[in-house]
Protein backbone atom coordinates (compact mmCIF):
# COMPACT_ATOMS: atom_id res chain seq x y z
CA UNK A 1 0.00 0.00 0.00
CA UNK A 2 2.59 2.14 0.85
CA UNK A 3 4.25 1.59 -2.79
CA UNK A 4 0.85 2.37 -4.35
CA UNK A 5 0.56 5.32 -2.13
CA UNK A 6 3.82 6.97 -2.75
CA UNK A 7 3.41 6.17 -7.30
CA UNK A 8 -0.04 7.72 -6.82
CA UNK A 9 1.27 10.86 -5.17
CA UNK A 10 4.31 10.74 -7.83
CA UNK A 11 1.83 10.57 -10.83
CA UNK A 12 -0.36 12.97 -9.41
CA UNK A 13 2.08 15.39 -8.75
CA UNK A 14 3.60 14.95 -12.74
CA UNK A 15 0.30 15.02 -13.56
CA UNK A 16 -0.41 18.32 -11.71
CA UNK A 17 3.40 19.93 -13.30
CA UNK A 18 2.29 18.96 -16.89
CA UNK A 19 -0.92 20.42 -16.37
CA UNK A 20 0.58 23.53 -15.08
CA UNK A 21 2.86 23.91 -18.04
CA UNK A 22 0.67 22.82 -20.87
CA UNK A 23 -1.85 25.56 -19.64
CA UNK A 24 1.38 28.01 -18.71
CA UNK A 25 2.21 27.49 -22.73
CA UNK A 26 -1.74 27.59 -23.54
CA UNK A 27 -1.85 31.31 -21.59
CA UNK A 28 1.44 32.56 -23.55
CA UNK A 29 0.75 31.63 -26.74
CA UNK A 30 -3.05 33.53 -26.36
CA UNK A 31 -1.59 36.35 -24.93
CA UNK A 32 0.93 36.84 -27.73
CA UNK A 33 -2.45 36.43 -30.16
CA UNK A 34 -4.79 38.62 -28.12
CA UNK A 35 -2.01 41.28 -27.92
CA UNK A 36 -1.75 41.21 -31.83
CA UNK A 37 -4.98 41.07 -32.13
CA UNK A 38 -5.99 44.11 -29.61
CA UNK A 39 -3.12 46.35 -32.19
CA UNK A 40 -5.14 45.14 -35.35
CA UNK A 41 -8.48 45.92 -33.66
CA UNK A 42 -6.80 49.60 -32.63
CA UNK A 43 -5.72 49.95 -35.72
CA UNK A 44 -8.73 49.24 -37.46
CA UNK A 45 -10.37 51.29 -35.16
CA UNK A 46 -8.59 54.48 -36.39
CA UNK A 47 -9.13 53.03 -40.13
CA UNK A 48 -12.77 53.55 -39.06
CA UNK A 49 -12.47 56.97 -37.60
CA UNK A 50 -10.55 58.47 -40.60
CA UNK A 51 -13.05 57.01 -43.29
CA UNK A 52 -15.57 58.17 -41.04
CA UNK A 53 -14.49 62.04 -40.89
CA UNK A 54 -13.84 61.88 -45.13
CA UNK A 55 -17.77 60.65 -45.27
CA UNK A 56 -18.86 63.68 -42.78
CA UNK A 57 -16.59 66.24 -45.02
CA UNK A 58 -17.97 64.96 -48.47
CA UNK A 59 -21.57 65.32 -46.95
CA UNK A 60 -20.91 68.73 -45.85
CA UNK A 61 -19.09 69.61 -49.45
CA UNK A 62 -22.07 68.02 -51.19
CA UNK A 63 -24.54 69.65 -48.36
CA UNK A 64 -22.51 73.64 -49.45
CA UNK A 65 -22.50 73.18 -53.03
CA UNK A 66 -25.26 75.16 -53.59
CA UNK A 67 -23.56 78.13 -51.62
CA UNK A 68 -20.25 77.40 -53.48
CA UNK A 69 -21.52 77.53 -57.04
CA UNK A 70 -23.08 81.56 -55.84
CA UNK A 71 -19.60 82.36 -54.75
CA UNK A 72 -18.44 80.71 -57.86
CA UNK A 73 -20.82 82.96 -59.80
CA UNK A 74 -19.87 86.22 -58.05
CA UNK A 75 -16.65 85.46 -58.95
CA UNK A 76 -17.20 85.35 -62.42
CA UNK A 77 -18.63 88.71 -62.40
CA UNK A 78 -16.00 90.38 -60.46
CA UNK A 79 -13.10 89.17 -62.43
CA UNK A 80 -13.27 89.39 -66.34
CA UNK A 81 -12.76 87.47 -69.06
CA UNK A 82 -9.07 87.47 -70.80
CA UNK A 83 -10.33 89.14 -73.98
CA UNK A 84 -12.42 92.03 -71.93
CA UNK A 85 -9.05 92.90 -70.55
CA UNK A 86 -8.22 94.81 -73.67
CA UNK A 87 -10.87 97.81 -72.45
CA UNK A 88 -8.39 98.53 -69.06
CA UNK A 89 -6.57 100.72 -71.29
CA UNK A 90 -9.63 102.76 -72.49
CA UNK A 91 -10.84 102.74 -68.95
CA UNK A 92 -6.90 103.98 -67.70
CA UNK A 93 -6.80 106.41 -70.40
CA UNK A 94 -10.20 108.13 -68.93
CA UNK A 95 -9.63 108.01 -65.61
CA UNK A 96 -5.92 109.54 -66.38
CA UNK A 97 -7.83 112.40 -68.03
CA UNK A 98 -10.39 112.79 -64.82
CA UNK A 99 -6.92 112.91 -62.59
CA UNK A 100 -5.12 115.59 -64.71
CA UNK A 101 -2.25 112.68 -64.97
CA UNK A 102 -0.17 111.38 -68.51
CA UNK A 103 -0.19 108.01 -68.76
CA UNK A 104 1.23 104.93 -71.15
CA UNK A 105 0.48 102.02 -70.56
CA UNK A 106 1.44 98.57 -72.40
CA UNK A 107 1.00 94.39 -71.41
CA UNK A 108 4.61 93.11 -70.51
CA UNK A 109 5.42 89.42 -71.04
CA UNK A 110 3.66 85.99 -70.68
CA UNK A 111 0.15 85.89 -70.10
CA UNK A 112 -0.69 82.83 -67.45
CA UNK A 113 -3.64 81.06 -67.98
CA UNK A 114 -5.89 80.46 -65.43
CA UNK A 115 -7.05 77.15 -63.92
CA UNK A 116 -9.98 75.61 -61.92
CA UNK A 117 -8.28 76.91 -58.43
CA UNK A 118 -6.22 79.92 -59.30
CA UNK A 119 -7.18 83.07 -61.65
CA UNK A 120 -5.12 83.75 -64.57
CA UNK A 121 -2.98 87.06 -65.31
CA UNK A 122 -1.45 89.62 -67.41
CA UNK A 123 1.97 91.23 -66.93
CA UNK A 124 1.64 95.50 -67.56
CA UNK A 125 3.55 98.44 -67.31
CA UNK A 126 2.08 101.68 -66.43
CA UNK A 127 4.26 104.71 -66.90
CA UNK A 128 2.11 107.98 -65.02
CA UNK A 129 3.16 111.26 -64.31
CA UNK A 130 1.73 114.77 -63.24
CA UNK A 131 1.29 116.42 -59.94
CA UNK A 132 1.94 114.69 -56.69
CA UNK A 133 -1.63 114.90 -55.39
CA UNK A 134 -3.01 114.05 -58.72
CA UNK A 135 -0.46 110.73 -58.80
CA UNK A 136 -1.32 109.45 -56.26
CA UNK A 137 -5.26 109.29 -56.15
CA UNK A 138 -4.62 107.83 -59.81
CA UNK A 139 -2.69 105.14 -58.59
CA UNK A 140 -5.20 104.44 -55.79
CA UNK A 141 -7.85 104.53 -58.31
CA UNK A 142 -6.34 101.76 -60.66
CA UNK A 143 -5.38 99.13 -57.47
CA UNK A 144 -8.50 99.93 -55.58
CA UNK A 145 -11.51 101.02 -57.52
CA UNK A 146 -11.10 99.34 -61.14
CA UNK A 147 -14.37 98.04 -61.91
CA UNK A 148 -14.42 94.44 -62.75
CA UNK A 149 -10.29 94.24 -62.83
CA UNK A 150 -8.45 93.44 -59.47
CA UNK A 151 -5.10 95.08 -60.50
CA UNK A 152 -1.77 93.93 -58.46
CA UNK A 153 1.23 96.60 -58.32
CA UNK A 154 4.36 94.39 -58.52
CA UNK A 155 7.40 97.14 -58.28
CA UNK A 156 6.77 100.74 -57.95
CA UNK A 157 9.53 103.51 -58.80
CA UNK A 158 8.63 107.14 -58.09
CA UNK A 159 10.79 109.74 -59.17
CA UNK A 160 10.48 113.29 -58.96
CA UNK A 161 10.88 115.55 -62.47
CA UNK A 162 10.85 119.12 -63.75
CA UNK A 163 6.80 119.17 -64.08
CA UNK A 164 6.08 116.89 -61.20
CA UNK A 165 6.22 113.46 -60.48
CA UNK A 166 6.49 109.93 -62.71
CA UNK A 167 5.73 106.60 -61.39
CA UNK A 168 7.06 103.79 -63.04
CA UNK A 169 5.08 100.82 -62.26
CA UNK A 170 5.24 97.12 -63.09
CA UNK A 171 2.53 94.96 -62.22
CA UNK A 172 -0.48 91.99 -62.97
CA UNK A 173 -4.29 92.64 -64.07
CA UNK A 174 -6.29 88.93 -62.95
CA UNK A 175 -8.65 87.23 -65.31
CA UNK A 176 -11.12 84.38 -65.13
Amino acid sequence: MVENFGRTIITGAISIVASIVVLGSLLYFLSGRVGGEAVKIVSDRGIIHKNSQLIEGLASIKANAPEIGKYAQALGVLLPAEDELVNFSTWLDGLSRARQVSESFSFQGKVVESSQSEAGYAGFSLDASGAYDNLVNFLKDVESKAPRYLVAFDSFDLKRGTGGYRALIRGRIFFR
